[in-house]
């Protein structure tokens, strides 16, 4: 009798131990994954004076959010980033960020460099309507210096 509960607590130790290492392994491959770091890019939108502005439309491709008190769009994942400049280039690519707020003449930042699998802070200033015929505000963004030196050919 003592042989067939030995038997039955080896057997059961060995189910138990089975199901410990699956469970682990897929703990682990769960945490791989997690591991894996998106692209963002987080918007700050100011006055002429450096205040934040409040409810100003911040558009990227087909995604429109609006900022809060702080002037702070909310974190927006940038998931099919492209490269303006070179398709080759593969670390890291641009966006062009649009800016809306009524009292304030519209506001474009283009080919925004954002690197793969990090978060791009971008703070916009942003102008208001003073009876000029200003129709909009646009920002050009510069590729990053170790593209331009290799064009360069250093």
């Amino acid at each position: 009798m003592f042989k067939a509960t030995f038997k039955s607590v080896a057997v059961a130790l060995s189910v138990l131990a089975a199901i410990v290492l699956v469970l682990t392994a897929a703990d682990g491959a769960r945490n791989v994954s997690a591991v894996t770091k998106d692209t963002y890019i987080k918007v700050t939108v100011v006055d002429i004076d450096g205040s934040p502005v409040h409810n100003a439309r911040v558009t990227i491709g087909e995604q429109s959010f609006y900022t809060d008190n702080k002037g702070l769009s909310p974190l927006i994942a940038l998931d099919d980033l492209s490269n303006c400049y070179d398709r080759s280039v593969t670390d890291w690519g641009t966006v062009t960020v649009g800016i809306v707020k009524e009292g304030y003449a519209p506001t474009f930042a283009f080919n925004c460099v954002v690197y793969r699998e990090d978060t791009r802070k971008l703070t916009v200033r942003i102008y208001p309507r003073d009876g000029s015929d200003l129709p909009y505000v646009s920002y050009v963004e510069s590729p990053p210096d170790e593209y331009i030196r290799g064009l360069l050919g250093e």
